[in-house]
Formats: structure tokens, C-alpha cells, sequence
């Protein structure tokens, strides 16, 4: 896919084309259109990396009550 932004969109708004890409990429995460590892995809950068950068946003992990009951469920069957 290819987008095209005007410049006398963007303004004086200093955009490279990687901080465009991970913000379609952060903004598709958000919407919980994708999940962590896709969305790292999407941004071309590791898991890790995608963490860093929510973390460097103050951008909060799609995390919930849900995902910790079956994540403990997990770990009791393993000890």
C-alpha cells in the first residue's frame, strides 16, 4: 500500500516515513485491529522494540483482567 500526504498537509510537522509507518502501526493496536506481534510487524520492528516504543509514548498494553486469569491459569499448570 501506498499513501501520499500533501506536505501543505503536514505543515511544519517533522515526519519521517518510519515514524509514519509506526504510527499506523500504534494507532491499528490501539483500535485492537491487530495484536502486539502483528502491529510490530506493521512498524518493521521486533516485539521488544514495539514494547519500547509504547512505553517511550506512554501508550498503555492491550492487557486486561481476561488475559492475566488465563495467563495465571497457564503458569499453575506448568508448577
Amino acid at each position: 500500500m501506498t499513501v501520499t500526504i500533501p506536505s501543505e498537509r503536514l505543515g511544519n510537522v517533522p515526519l519521517s516515513e518510519r515514524d509514519a509507518v509506526v504510527d499506523i502501526a500504534i494507532g491499528l493496536y490501539k483500535r485492537e485491529q491487530v495484536s502486539l506481534g502483528r502491529a510490530a510487524e506493521v512498524a518493521g520492528l521486533s516485539s521488544v522494540e514495539f514494547l519500547a516504543e509504547l512505553g517511550q509514548r506512554h501508550i498503555f498494553i492491550n492487557y486486561g483482567v481476561d488475559d492475566l486469569k488465563s495467563d495465571v491459569a497457564v503458569l499453575n499448570e506448568k508448577f
